[in-house]
C-alpha cells in the first residue's frame, strides 16, 4: 500500500491559550450509533471505534495537557476484548500522569430505552510495566453485542517534549478521528502526515491562533500480518518533532536537527551520548591489553563483544542514550541498550578498532524515512565496526547472534552512523549470509504403519542463530515440542551440538517414531514431517504491508525410506520444479522408487533468494506458497500386496 507524506512547518508565537471545553458528546451517543449493526466500510469487523477525539494544550507553566475521548461499539461476541482497556503513560520521574478518568457502558433495554452504567473509581487501577512506563487498566462490565463503551481522560506531562505522534488508524476500524494541537509559544514544530494515497485527510493549520487540526474518517482497521516489518509503518498517522525555538530576546532562532548532519552534531554534543563516547570504562585495562595481543581484528572484535555481552545484563529498555552514563551501569553490570552498546563502542575503540555508534530502528520499531531527519525514527544504538571495508553491526544485549553476523532485527533497515567525518545514513543488508538447513534421514516403515528412523540436521547462518537462541531460551523439552513432537511423533536420543560455538554450524541428531494414518489396505507416507512448513502463512486475499523475511533461505533434504515387504507403491508424487517468474523462489521435489531395495529416495529443495517483497508483489508470493504447500502435502500412497 503506497503512502503519501505531507510535511508542514509552523512557527507559532502567541499568548497562552485557554483550555478547550470538555467533550459535549461524552455519554450522548447518537441514534444512528445506538442502532448501528455493522461497520459500514468493514462488514466483518467485530467492533468499531465510533469516535476518537483529542486536544493537546498547555497551562501557565507550559505543561502539556491532552484530553481524549474514545467511543466504541461492540458488533459481535468476538469484539468483547475491546472492553478491556489499557492506557499507557510515561511514569518515570512523574513525567506523565493520568487524571479525570471516566468511563461508562451504554446498552439498550427490551423497551428500547438507553441504559448507561458509569464505572466507579475502584474499577481503575495502575500497573507498572517497567521503570519507565505504567498503564491505567479497567474492564467494562455487562458487555454484550450492541453495547457502546466510552471513556475520557486527561494526560498531564511536564513539558511538550513528551508530545506523541497521533494515529488515525487502529486494530479496529475507525469511523471518526479528530485531533487538535495547540502549540506552546516560541516552539517550532515540524509535522508530517503519513497516509495511503487513497485515504483523504483534513489538515487545517491556524498560525494566527497557534493551532493545527487533523481529521480522518472511515479508516479501516489494520491487524498484524505474517512477516510484517512493523505495524506502525503502515498506520495512517501524523508525526511530530520540535525543529526550532525562537528565543524572543533579539538573539534569533535556534534550529534543532533539520538535516542528518545536524542530528549527528546534536548527538555528539549531548551529555548522554557524545560525551559518554570519551569515557573510560573502569577495571577493563587488563582485558583490553590482552585483546590487543590477538592476531586479527576479527578476533579482537569478537573478544570485546563477548566480554561486554557476558558481563552486562540488559534491563529490557530500548534507548539511544546512556541516561545513567557508562560508569554506573558498568559497575552495576546492568543498563539499557544505549548504555550497554556505548560501553561496547568505547571498549572496541580502546582495543584499536575502527568503530562508530550507529542509531538503528529495529524491524518492530518501523522504517526510517531518510527524507526527514527525525531522531525518534530510531529506537536504539549499536556499535558499527569496519574491518577491511566490511561493516559489522554489534548489539551486546543480544546473547545469541555472533559478532560476524548482522542481527536479524536490523536486516533490510536504515541506520545512522554518528561521526563527524564518517557519519551518515547506511543501508543495513547482509546478502552474504542466509538461513540454511540441510537434513539427512535414514528411515523405515513397517507393516503396522510405524514410521521411524534417525535424522541429522545441519543449520548455518540465521538458522543456527534462531534455533540456538530458541533452544537456550526455551530449554530442551519446549524446543522439542515446538519443532519435532507433533502429531504423535516420539523423539529419543536427541543431541544439539555446537550450540554455543560461533564458528561451527549447529547440528541436531535424534531418533524418531510415529504411527502413520492408514485406511484399509493403504498407508499414507507424508513428505513434510520435519520441514517446518506445516501451515501456509499467506492465505489472505489482501495485504497492506511488505513481506520481510529478513534473510534468504535454503532448505535441502535427502532421505531414504525402507518400505514394508507387504506393501507396494500405489501412488508416487511426480518430480516437480516450481519457480517464480524472477526465479527468486525455487521449489523442487524428487521421489524415486528403487525396486531392488524396495525403498524410496526423496530429495527436496526450497530456495528463497530474495528476503523482501513489497505489498504489490504479494500475490506472486501467495500463489507460489499455495502451490508449494499443495506439493508438500502430497503423500506417497502404499497399498497392501
Amino acid at each position: 500500500m503506497k503512502k503519501n507524506a505531507l510535511l508542514l512547518t509552523m512557527l507559532l508565537c502567541c499568548s497562552i491559550m485557554a483550555y478547550s471545553q470538555d467533550f459535549p458528546s461524552y455519554g450522548n451517543p447518537t441514534t444512528e450509533e445506538l442502532n448501528l449493526k455493522e461497520c459500514p466500510f468493514d462488514k466483518e469487523a467485530n467492533a468499531v471505534i465510533l469516535l476518537d477525539e483529542a486536544e493537546s494544550n498547555y497551562n501557565d507553566n507550559y505543561n502539556l495537557i491532552t484530553r481524549r475521548h474514545i467511543r466504541i461499539k461492540i458488533l459481535k461476541e468476538k469484539g468483547f476484548d475491546a472492553a478491556n482497556v489499557s492506557i499507557s503513560f510515561y511514569s518515570k520521574d512523574d513525567f506523565e500522569n493520568i487524571f479525570r478518568l471516566e468511563a461508562m457502558i451504554i446498552n439498550v433495554d427490551a423497551q428500547g430505552n438507553m441504559v448507561s452504567e458509569k464505572l466507579s473509581n475502584k474499577s481503575f487501577y495502575k500497573k507498572k510495566d517497567n521503570e519507565r512506563y505504567s498503564n491505567m487498566i479497567f474492564t467494562f462490565p455487562n458487555v454484550k453485542v450492541g453495547s457502546i463503551i466510552e471513556y475520557k481522560y486527561e494526560s498531564f506531562m511536564k513539558h511538550y517534549g513528551g508530545l506523541r505522534d497521533w494515529y488515525f488508524q487502529d486494530y479496529l476500524p475507525v469511523m471518526h478521528n479528530k485531533y487538535m494541537l495547540n502549540v506552546v509559544p516560541h516552539l517550532e514544530f515540524t509535522y508530517r502526515v503519513v497516509k495511503a494515497a487513497d485515504m483523504p485527510v483534513v489538515v487545517n493549520p491556524d498560525p494566527g491562533n497557534a493551532k493545527v487540526y487533523f481529521e480522518m474518517n472511515n479508516v479501516p482497521g489494520l491487524d498484524d500480518e505474517p512477516y510484517m516489518d512493523a505495524r506502525e509503518d503502515y498506520l495512517q498517522k501524523v508525526l511530530f518533532q520540535v525543529s526550532g525555538f525562537n528565543r524572543g530576546d533579539g538573539f534569533g532562532k535556534k534550529d534543532y536537527m533539520t538535516t542528518w548532519d545536524e542530528v549527528i552534531k546534536e548527538l555528539l554534543g549531548d551529555k548522554n551520548f557524545g560525551t559518554q563516547l570519551t569515557k573510560n570504562i573502569p577495571g577493563t585495562k587488563e582485558v583490553i591489553d590482552a585483546v590487543k595481543k590477538l592476531p586479527t581484528e576479527e578476533e579482537k572484535m569478537k573478544a570485546v563483544y563477548n566480554y561486554v555481552r557476558s558481563t552486562m545484563h540488559w534491563n529490557g529498555m530500548y534507548s539511544k542514550y546512556a541516561s545513567e552514563g557508562v560508569k554506573d551501569p558498568w559497575g552495576k553490570q546492568q543498563g539499557n541498550s544505549g548504555e550497554i552498546n556505548i560501553i561496547l563502542n568505547n571498549l572496541l575503540q580502546e582495543a584499536g578498532l575502527e568503530v562508530y555508534p550507529v542509531l538503528v530502528s529495529e524491524r518492530f520499531h518501523g522504517k526510517v524515512n531518510v527524507d526527514y531527519p527525525f531522531i525518534d525514527q530510531f529506537n536504539s544504538v549499536f556499535a558499527c565496526v569496519t574491518i577491511n571495508g566490511k561493516k559489522y553491526y554489534l548489539d551486546a544485549t543480544d546473547k545469541e547472534t555472533p559478532a560476524l553476523i548482522t542481527p536479524n532485527d536490523i536486516l533490510n533497515t536504515t541506520g545512522l552512523i554518528i561521526d563527524k567525518k564518517e557519519g551518515g545514513l547506511v543501508n543495513i543488508i547482509n546478502d552474504d549470509m542466509e538461513y540454511s538447513d540441510y537434513m539427512n534421514g535414514q528411515m523405515k516403515l513397517n507393516d503396522s504403519a510405524v514410521f521411524s528412523g534417525n535424522l541429522y540436521i545441519k543449520s548455518e547462518g540465521y538458522s543456527k542463530v534462531r534455533k540456538s537462541g530458541e533452544y537456550n531460551q526455551a530449554g530442551k523439552e519446549k524446543y522439542l515440542d515446538k519443532y519435532y513432537r507433533k502429531d504423535g511423533v516420539m523423539i529419543s536420543d536427541f543431541q544439539f551440538l555446537n550450540l554455543n560455538n560461533d564458528t561451527l554450524p549447529a547440528e541436531q541428531k535424534f531418533n524418531f517414531s510415529t504411527t502413520l494414518s492408514s485406511g484399509g489396505e493403504y498407508i499414507y507416507l507424508p513428505m513434510n514431517l520435519f520441514f517446518g512448513f506445516e501451515k501456509n502463512p499467506f492465505i489472505s486475499n489482501t495485504r497492506f504491508s511488505n513481506v520481510n523475511f529478513g534473510y534468504k533461505r535454503k532448505i535441502n533434504t535427502y532421505a531414504s525410506v525402507a518400505l514394508p515387504a507387504g506393501y507396494a507403491v500405489d501412488a508416487l508424487p511426480k518430480a516437480i520444479k516450481l519457480s517464480t517468474p524472477d526465479k527468486d523462489i525455487v521449489f523442487s521435489r524428487s521421489v524415486v522408487y528403487d525396486k531392488e531395495t524396495h525403498s524410496l529416495v526423496c530429495m527436496f529443495l526450497i530456495n528463497f533468494t530474495k528476503s523482501l517483497y513489497t505489498a504489490d508483489e504479494y500475490f506472486v508470493l501467495k500463489e507460489a506458497y499455495k502451490k508449494m504447500f499443495e506439493y508438500l502435502k502430497e503423500p506417497v500412497v502404499l497399498k497392501k500386496k
